[in-house]
């Protein structure tokens, strides 16, 4: 490592983590997409331009800002990128393949292997690679995801490292998932969106965005979309829902859709209330099941054991619920495994709720 080393930025965006269904395709998914992640830093410089340009397009109260960021960023990842870009044309030449996209998808090559060689080539340019690591909450078993980080210990080890778990998890994180991954790296871990004044600076921040590009003034920009969302408004898309933050997304963009369709010049709670029509409650058996699941994964067996309730019957009501995407199985017949969804933690909360 040069003495002058630089921090690069890489975001490894886990490509295919929530089709994996074993140690192998959840590892062939993550260090492909680890090596796309670095190979992405070599476009740093190129995008100076277009973020400009793009600033040029919103209120000028919102390209000063975005200009003045650059201002403090860009110079130096300009210099990174064309260290990173001659990284990743040594790896293209050493691997014999056209470009780095071929390497990417490549089935021929060792892809753990391929990493390790990028990840070095870039210290010994200088660069010093921090890697943020998303989409691994879409691995719907934690048990997979806990033995991923178990088994690949040796890569996570002398890295610098960020894991974000987000809403998708809510609070059926496994803490034998969480304890795996903060011996190798630092955790960023969100609750999941229950909270309605979460949920307001969300829906509302991205109503804010919107509005800047026709509106001149920060202050008016701000108030028309508090205005555009009230409080009651909010509170209906979460209750359909909490806790996954991109499903509350979803619904708003469809009440907005609803609510111009009427002319409305507010989302107003029966935009929404179509939406709401489509969820329903867990019955007794269906939430204690949930309950149960909350605390790991479990076999319909295990949970005939627990619930004292026949196993026919716990069979029936978790076909009903993978149904509502309440549970996810891994395996078959007796093998079978029936683990928590985000789903079923919003089933849960609705339960729950006053």
């Amino acid at each position: 490592m040069a003495k002058d080393a630089r921090v690069v930025p890489v975001s490894v965006v886990v490509r295919g983590a929530k089709a994996a269904a074993n140690m192998k395709d959840l590892e062939d998914a993550f260090y492909r997409s680890v090596i796309a992640g670095m190979a992405q830093t070599s476009h740093f410089k190129r995008r100076e331009a277009r973020l400009r340009e793009s600033a040029a397009k919103y209120a000028p109260w919102v390209a000063s800002k975005i200009t003045e960021a650059l201002g403090v960023i860009v110079p130096p990842l300009a210099l990174v990128s064309e260290l990173s870009e001659r990284s990743v044309k040594w790896l293209v030449g050493r691997t014999k393949k056209p470009d780095i996209q071929a390497l990417v998808t490549s089935r021929s090559l060792d892809v753990k292997h391929v990493a390790d060689l990028l990840t070095d080539r870039l210290s010994h340019e200088g660069l010093l690679p921090l890697f943020a690591i998303d989409e691994l909450d879409k691995v719907s078993d934690d048990a997979l995801l806990s033995d991923f980080f178990d088994g690949n210990q040796s890569w996570f080890q002398g890295k610098r490292v960020v894991v974000a778990l987000t809403y998708t998890f809510g609070e059926s994180v496994r803490e034998a998932v969480a304890s795996s991954i903060r011996r190798l790296a630092s955790v960023e871990m969100y609750p999941g969106m229950t909270s309605e004044t979460d949920a307001e600076r969300i829906l509302r921040t991205r109503a804010y965005v919107g509005l800047s590009q026709v509106e001149r003034d920060e202050s008016t920009a701000r108030r028309h979309a508090e205005s555009i969302f009230p409080s009651e408004t909010v509170r209906a898309i979460l209750n359909v829902s909490a806790p996954n933050a991109y499903l509350m997304l979803e619904r708003a963009y469809e009440a907005i859709t609803n609510a111009l369709r009427s002319k409305a010049l507010q989302v107003l709670p029966q935009h929404v209330v179509e939406q709401e029509a489509e969820i329903r409650l867990p019955t007794q058996l269906e939430y204690s099941i949930l309950r149960e699941l909350r605390k790991g994964r479990l076999t319909p067996a295990d949970l005939s054991e627990r619930l004292d309730k026949k196993t026919p019957s716990i069979v029936g009501s978790l076909a009903g619920m993978m149904g509502n995407n309440w549970v996810v199985r891994v395996g078959a017949g007796k093998r079978a495994y029936y683990s928590l969804s985000a789903g079923g933690e919003a089933a849960i909360r609705r339960k729950e709720r006053p």
